[in-house]
């Protein structure tokens, strides 16, 4: 599943480079921002990753 994929990709990003913003992200997966916003929303909700502000940027990391 395609979804299943970008959860994955996401994942493997965020632990080999913690705290990245949306933008960055959206640039390495070839992806819409808007839509990867959506996206890591859902993927906090259930648990995965996290986010932290930082200034005017949003940050993730993959949740301990």
């Amino acid at each position: 599943m395609v979804e299943e994929d970008l959860a994955g990709k996401i994942i493997i990003l965020l632990k080999n480079n913690p705290g990245q913003t949306i933008k960055e992200i959206a640039v390495q997966l070839n992806v819409n921002r808007t839509f990867l916003s959506g996206y890591l929303k859902a993927l906090e909700d259930k648990g995965f990753i996290r986010s932290k502000e930082i200034g005017s940027a949003k940050v993730y990391f993959v949740r301990d």
